[in-house]
């Protein structure tokens, strides 16, 4: 199962996702005042989606609303979470992401 799991073409969904620390323990947000989630190709040369997210830094949650035109693709990328704020960068580890094809209608 990947980290991020979506159907090709859907939106409207809110991803919450959670950032810890190396040792399991929950990442103190409070320094950082945006977040982008970057979803690429595996090979890390094409982005297919880059868009703003929500931080929660009391929940220590980045969240992802996901609209219309972000999840037009299918197959296996990975992702990752670029937080910044006045003079730091945090990134996430990498993040499996799994676009599954939409069926014809």
């Amino acid at each position: 199962m990947a980290d991020l799991e979506f159907v090709e073409g859907d939106f409207g969904d809110n991803y919450v996702i959670t950032i810890k620390e190396s040792d399991g323990t929950l990442a103190n947000l409070s320094a950082y005042n945006a977040a982008t989630l970057l979803i690429n190709s595996k090979d890390l040369l094409t982005n297919k989606t880059s868009t703003s997210c929500t931080i929660d830094s009391g929940a220590s949650t980045v969240t992802w609303a996901m609209t219309d035109g972000q999840t037009d693709y299918d197959g296996s990328f990975v992702a990752q979470i670029q937080m910044t704020g006045v003079s730091i960068a945090k990134n996430t580890k990498l993040l499996s992401v799994k676009a599954n094809r939409k069926l014809a209608s």
